[in-house]
C-alpha cells in the first residue's frame, strides 16, 4: 500500500487527509507533520474571555464559489446578519480621523467613498486592458477624477490623505507591501467574486471538525480525527526525494527521519520563500524555484486592545488612522489602519498593520504597540469620549514564526514578469526513475482565489484526488 507523508496540519494539509481517507487511502499509511504544538496553520482561534479571537483567517469569503459556506451554514456555524467586512475600517458606523485629532466629516467620508466605488465599478471593465499595477490603475484614475472636479467637500490634499489609506486596506486584503506591487487585472478574480462574507459563530477552527467529521475519531490525548496520525512539534529540516531507485522520499525532523513514496507539501509560499533550495535535495525544478521567488507573499498582523470596560457606545464601529504626509516618522505606527469594535468581544478594539510596517512592527516590544496604538486612539478619538487606557495588548506574529514567514499570497506584477502562475507552484515534482515523489497544495497553489481558506481546502482536495488517481494509474501499471 501507497505511503504519504503531509507536511502542515492546517486547512490544506488537513482537507487532504480527510479527503483521501473518505475515498478509501488507510488512515495508517498517512503521516501528518506539523511543526507547530497546534493544528490549523494560518487558522489560529484563541480562546479569549466567553467567545474567541482569531489570531489569522477570520472571514468565508462569498457563497457561490466558496467551498467551506455551503459546509459552515449546513452545520448552523456561521452569523447570518453579517454581509461586510467587519472589524476592517470598512463599516459605516466607523469614523476617520488624522492622528494629529484632525476629524474627516461623515459629508467628505462619503464622497470620498463614492468615489472609490466609481473606480471599483469601472475597474471591472477596464482592469482586463490594464497592463500595470493596480495601484497605479487606482492613483491614475483617482487622479483623473479628481482633474475633472469630483471633489466638492474637500480640497485636493486631504482627498490623496484618504487614498493612502485606502492603498493600506488594499493591502491588508492583498497581502502586499504596495499595491504597486500587485498585477492590476489578478484583482479582479476578486472583483468578479460576490462581496458576501461572514464569520463563525465559534470561531474557524470550528471548520476541522467539519473537514473531518466522517474520519474516525481517536485517542491519544489530543481528541481529533487524524490524531494519531498527526506528530506535533515536528518540523522539518529535509526533504530528500530524489536520492536512489525506488526508494521514496526521505523527511528529515530533528529527532527522525520519516519515510514514504510520496509527500504532501502545504508548507506557506513563505516557508518556501525563506528556505526552499535547503529544504529539498536536489533542488525543485527550475519553473517551480522561478514560481517560488516571483509569487507575492506578505505580511499582515493584528493588533487587539484590551480594555477594563467600553468607553465606547454601541454605535461606534471605530476611527480609521489618517497619517499627514509631513508628519509620517518612518515608524510602524504611520501605517496602522484603525481601530474597529470586535464581534463577541466588547472589551476589544482590533487593528492591521500590514507590509514592512508589520515586519517593523513584530519586532518592537508589547510595552512600545501598547503606549503608541492607545496615543493614536486616543488622540484620533479625541472629544468624542471619555478615553481610558487599554489594560494589555494582544498581536499576532507572522512573519517572526519561522513555520509561516508571513501571512498569505497574492499575485505579484512580479509573477508576470517572469511567466509564472500558481498552478506552476502546484505542478508535481517526478523523480529521475518517472516517479511522482511531490505534491504542493495550500492557498498560494490556487489560480484564482490565493490568499483565502477556501483556497487551502480546495487545493488540499485537489491534490488528493490527484494522489487517488496517481494510485490507481501506478496499481494499473504494476499489474500489466
Amino acid at each position: 500500500m501507497t505511503t504519504l507523508i503531509i507536511i502542515g496540519a492546517g486547512a490544506a494539509g488537513l482537507a487532504a487527509a480527510s479527503r483521501l481517507i473518505e475515498k478509501g487511502f488507510d488512515p495508517a499509511k498517512i503521516t501528518i507533520l506539523e511543526a507547530e504544538n497546534r493544528i490549523g496553520g494560518r487558522i489560529h482561534t484563541v480562546p479569549f474571555g466567553s467567545s474567541v479571537m482569531e489570531m489569522g483567517a477570520q472571514w468565508v469569503h462569498g457563497k457561490e464559489g466558496n467551498v467551506i459556506y455551503p459546509l459552515a451554514a449546513a452545520a448552523g456555524e456561521t452569523w447570518n446578519d453579517l454581509f461586510t467586512l467587519e472589524s476592517t475600517g470598512h463599516a459605516n458606523d466607523v469614523n476617520m480621523a488624522y492622528t494629529d485629532g484632525r476629524k474627516i466629516s461623515p459629508v467628505q467620508l462619503r464622497e470620498f467613498k463614492q468615489i472609490l466605488e466609481r473606480i471599483y465599478d469601472d475597474s471591472k471593465r477596464e482592469l482586463p486592458i490594464w497592463k500595470k499595477s493596480l495601484g497605479e490603475y487606482y492613483e491614475n484614475k483617482y487622479g483623473q477624477l479628481l482633474d475633472q472636479g469630483a471633489l466638492t467637500t474637500m480640497d485636493r490634499r486631504t482627498a490623496l490623505d484618504l487614498l493612502d489609506w485606502a492603498q493600506l486596506a488594499q493591502n491588508i486584503e492583498d497581502g502586499a507591501d504596495d499595491w504597486k506591487e500587485t498585477y492590476g487585472v489578478e484583482s479582479l478574480h476578486y472583483f468578479l467574486e460576490e462581496d458576501y462574507t461572514t464569520v463563525w459563530k465559534r470561531g474557524y477552527s470550528v471548520l476541522f471538525d467539519i473537514l473531518m467529521k466522517n474520519v474516525p475519531k481517536t485517542s491519544n490525548g489530543l481528541k481529533l480525527s487524524l490524531s494519531d496520525r498527526i506528530q506535533l512539534n515536528s518540523p522539518v529540516n529535509l526533504i530528500r526525494w530524489n536520492s536512489a531507485p525506488s526508494s521514496g522520499v526521505q523527511v528529515v525532523c530533528s529527532d527522525r527521519t520519516y519515510y514514504a513514496d510520496m509527500v504532501l507539501v502545504t508548507c506557506s509560499l513563505g516557508v518556501l520563500k525563506d528556505r526552499a533550495d535547503k529544504l529539498f535535495t536536489p533542488l525543485l525544478p527550475e519553473k517551480k524555484r522561478r514560481a517560488i521567488e516571483a509569487l507575492g507573499f506578505g505580511t499582515v498582523n493584528k493588533i487587539f486592545l484590551e480594555f477594563r470596560k467600553p468607553w465606547w457606545t454601541s454605535e461606534w464601529g471605530g476611527v480609521n488612522f489618517i497619517t499627514d504626509p509631513s508628519k509620517v516618522t518612518g515608524e510602524w505606527e504611520d501605517r496602522v489602519l484603525g481601530f474597529s469594535t470586535v464581534r463577541g468581544q466588547p472589551n476589544l478594539l482590533i487593528a492591521w498593520v500590514t507590509g514592512s510596517a508589520a515586519r517593523q512592527f513584530e519586532t518592537r516590544s508589547e510595552d512600545e504597540v501598547l503606549m503608541k496604538c492607545s496615543t493614536m486612539l486616543r488622540t484620533a478619538v479625541g472629544t468624542d469620549f471619555a478615553y481610558e487606557e487599554p489594560t494589555r495588548v494582544i498581536r499576532s506574529l507572522w512573519q517572526s514564526n519561522p513555520h509561516f514567514c508571513g501571512s498569505y499570497s497574492f499575485r505579484s506584477k512580479k509573477s508576470v514578469e517572469l511567466d509564472v502562475c500558481p498552478s506552476d507552484l502546484a505542478e508535481p515534482v517526478i523523480d529521475s526513475n518517472g516517479s511522482v515523489r511531490l505534491f504542493f497544495a495550500g492557498e498560494a497553489t490556487h489560480d484564482h482565489r490565493y490568499s483565502t481558506v477556501h483556497a487551502a481546502v480546495e487545493t488540499g482536495w485537489r491534490e488528493a484526488d490527484r494522489i487517488v488517481e496517481h494510485v490507481k494509474e501506478t496499481n494499473f501499471t504494476a499489474k500489466l
